[in-house]
């Protein structure tokens, strides 16, 4: 798209979001609020991608707590909740912040007064929780104390200028992230605040830390910034109490101890952001793909940040990342592969190996190996019920078989992502496609996939 279309795209678009907002205005705050649950309830049954995804990740945080019946009644709940809470945050923008006081509850606003009675500068950890961006219209919590977000830019600048003059009205100052961190870091230190969301997923730049039990991705930022300013840093979020009502929530601070590693204190943040998802469950952004395996590079070893573990929780205590090998035919090119499956099962402290094949003398010596399934020799044997692969749920499926009936068992059992190498048969059921280049009479055939997939090599 040229430079003018895409400016008169962007006007346009700017033109009906100035229109829809204007109409926001003439509806009482009840009103936005039932016309958004039921949009959310509409969205429940017609987007059936997503509401699985939003049971994958809830079934991540609560399965040992829920039961199925009550994972989907929370799903439903959460489609009808963040329904309401879109229209009215539109709405919401509209209103002044006077009277924006009158749809708002506080809770712990005291912690932040005896800290900014101290002079020390805040972090507020906020999630996507509830009408969060009802964060940005409020005045100041503490009203001696500037607030300031970090924020990214929409790709619409007639609209990402609009959204700031509304959030400006209120005093918060927005600093853009591509800008760098030197204008936030000053105003923190002259005693201001600033927000931070941090409940998204951080890609190959995170820190590798449990969230509910598994490892997610996870921003720094908010630890160093506290760190290198002398700033507290407290939980601060929205959750929704009712038809037109929500309320806003300080908790106990997260304290930054110079004497311990930001990565720690990162994996402590996460600890904090679940206590802030479990006072409300249907208030979370559950469709946002927290726990995303990357596209390549899903073994750990080798980020640079690696992973970290709150002092309270040891490794065999994390959820597993399931790792479903489907292995080659012959039992020589599975002898030669075996060390591959060792490189794979030390690439992250939470992998779990399961082997689909046959020959199973050969595996049996594998330790690092949790599971062997006998590969049946019929494609429609596969679900019998002893030794399914069905029985079980991968986040990965790697492809030492890159045979065209491999590659589809993979994709029956519906696993996220599968890795293979690529050729005209198989190509349409891989995600993560490797170029051969050597036979698969040798090792490094096999080890090919293990670096692609972020292994170390020996």
């Amino acid at each position: 798209m040229g430079k003018p279309q895409k400016k008169l795209s962007h006007g346009l678009a700017y033109l009906v979001y100035r229109l829809a907002e204007t109409a926001l205005t003439i509806p009482p705050m009840w009103f936005c609020y039932r016309t958004g649950q039921l949009i959310g309830l509409i969205c429940y049954y017609l987007l059936k991608r997503y509401r699985n995804l939003a049971e994958h990740n809830v079934s991540i945080a609560f399965a040992n707590e829920k039961s199925v019946p009550e994972i989907k009644q929370l799903v439903r709940e959460h489609f009808i909740t963040i329904g309401a809470n879109f229209v009215c945050s539109a709405k919401l923008a509209t209103v002044s912040p006077n009277k924006i006081n009158n749809y708002v509850e506080y809770e712990g606003l005291k912690l932040l007064q005896e800290n900014a009675e101290k002079g020390i500068p805040i972090i507020y950890i906020a999630c996507h929780m509830g009408a969060w961006e009802l964060l940005a219209q409020i005045n100041s919590p503490v009203p001696n104390v500037k607030q300031s977000t970090l924020y990214q830019a929409l790709s619409n600048p007639y609209i990402d200028a609009h959204v700031l003059r509304k959030r400006k009205r209120t005093g918060i100052k927005a600093f853009d992230r591509k800008d760098g961190f030197n204008a936030p870091m000053a105003h923190l230190r002259t005693g201001g605040s600033l927000g931070i969301l941090v409940d998204q997923n951080a890609g190959y730049r995170g820190i590798w830390c449990p969230l509910f039990g598994k490892l997610a991705s996870t921003s720094n930022l908010a630890p160093l910034m506290a760190a290198r300013s002398g700033a507290t840093m407290f939980p601060y979020f929205v959750i929704t109490l009712g038809p037109s009502k929500w309320k806003v929530i300080v908790s106990e601070p997260l304290e930054v101890s110079p004497d311990e590693a930001i990565e720690t204190t990162t994996a402590r943040m996460n600890l904090l952001v679940e206590n802030m998802v479990s006072r409300s469950p249907k208030d979370w952004f559950w469709l946002h793909n927290r726990w995303k395996t990357p596209k390549t590079r899903f073994l750990i070893e080798k980020y640079r940040r690696g992973f970290c573990l709150p002092p309270n929780i040891k490794i065999d205590e994390l959820k597993p990342f399931n790792i479903l090998i489907i292995a080659p035919r012959s039992e020589d090119h599975c002898k030669i592969s075996a060390q591959t499956v060792r490189l794979i099962a030390g690439g992250r402290p939470d992998a779990k190996i399961t082997v689909l094949g046959n020959h199973s003398k050969v595996w049996k010596n594998v330790t690092e190996i949790k599971k062997f399934i006998e590969r049946p020799e019929q494609v429609k044997d596969l679900h019998i019920h002893h030794g399914s692969i069905s029985d079980q749920t991968f986040d990965v499926a790697i492809l030492f078989d890159n045979s065209l009936q491999a590659a589809k068992e993979a994709k029956r059992e519906g696993i996220p992502h599968i890795v293979g190498y690529s050729n005209n048969e198989n190509d349409r059921f891989i995600d993560h496609k490797i170029t051969q280049e050597n036979s698969l009479d040798e090792p490094a055939y096999y080890n090919k996939i293990a670096e692609s997939i972020g292994s170390r090599m020996p």
